[in-house]
């Protein structure tokens, strides 16, 4: 299905409605005395059609995905339906009562375009709805760093899948708790105050980043964590975003380094030492066995 099928069928709905409305009122206005009535029927069910063709207008805009555009229209016509539905239901029941019927076309009409109306607005902020939960959801769970999001008092309202398999947890028994109480921190009082702390200042408008220890599913790993404060418009701080990043593979590698580099520069001091004594020497040789000797060390010391 096309983008536009969505939109299109929107529109059609309502330009059939429109159609029907005018069509009716117009025989109406043909047959009656007075016209003021046809006329302000009109108004009123070819307002509603009019609406509805605005609105596919309107959605062709939104730049929907075509399959969540089409749901929209499909919310539509089920409001169509269901409104003209129970128009009918109740005239046959003024029929079957032997009640006279007034003007059924005139509530038919009124009764789909404005069901039709009302699940256009329910279908579209539902679908957007959907969208919005799908994309915070990708985002949320593709990525390699631990998220979560925490109320005020530090409690999980959610978690991603990677910090779940860091800690081997399962959701149902981390979502609620209280974010420093989970295993990642309580093997020390000093990892757990330090959680506390980017808590309290997060909460105070403040962001945090810092490394710490957490205990996952595999030992303890080195972690840098960050606490950062969501705001709404008024800029009060309502949430807080807590991430955390596995850097110990990152940390020994930079240990590894630091050790090799002090060790090169150990050694290649103390080589380019003896190379300059033994340059020295090669020089104030006087002997031509006593320079080749001390032009073999320095060959050597510079081969290693």
């Amino acid at each position: 299905m096309s983008r536009l099928r969505g939109s299109a069928a929107v529109m059609t709905l309502g330009g059939l409605l429109l159609t029907l409305s005018v069509g009716h009122h117009v025989r109406e206005i043909a047959v009656l005395s007075t016209q003021l009535g046809p006329m302000i029927a009109l108004f009123l069910d070819g307002s509603l059609s009019l609406g509805l063709i605005y609105a596919g207008y309107w959605l062709r805009q939104r730049n929907l995905t075509a399959t969540t555009e089409w749901s929209v229209g499909i919310w539509t016509i089920f409001g169509g339906l269901v409104g003209a539905t129970i128009a009918g239901i109740t005239l046959t029941v003024e029929v079957i009562e032997g009640r006279p019927l007034v003007e059924p076309q005139f509530r038919l009409l009124v009764s789909a375009g404005g069901g039709a109306l009302v699940l256009f607005t329910a279908g579209y902020y539902a679908a957007r709805q959907q969208t919005l939960n799908h994309r915070y959801e990708t985002l949320f769970n593709n990525t390699i760093q631990i998220t979560g999001l925490l109320r005020l008092d530090g409690s999980i309202i959610e978690i991603n899948d990677t910090a779940l398999e860091f800690g081997g947890l399962e959701r149902d028994n981390v979502v609620n708790e209280q974010f420093d109480e989970i295993s990642w921190w309580t093997h020390s009082e000093e990892v757990k105050k330090g959680i506390q702390d980017a808590i309290a200042q997060a909460r105070d408008g403040g962001f945090v980043r810092y490394e710490t220890e957490a205990r996952g599913a595999d030992g303890l790993r080195t972690i840098e964590v960050s606490v950062k404060p969501v705001t709404n418009e008024n800029g009060k701080v309502i949430q807080l975003i807590v991430a955390g990043y596995d850097i110990t593979d990152k940390q020994r590698q930079r240990e590894h380094l630091r050790v090799l580099h002090r060790l090169m520069r150990h050694n290649m001091r103390n080589d380019l030492m003896k190379v300059n004594g033994w340059t020295q020497m090669a020089a104030t040789a006087v002997s031509r066995e006593e320079r080749m000797s001390h032009a073999n060390r320095v060959k050597n010391i510079l081969d290693s």
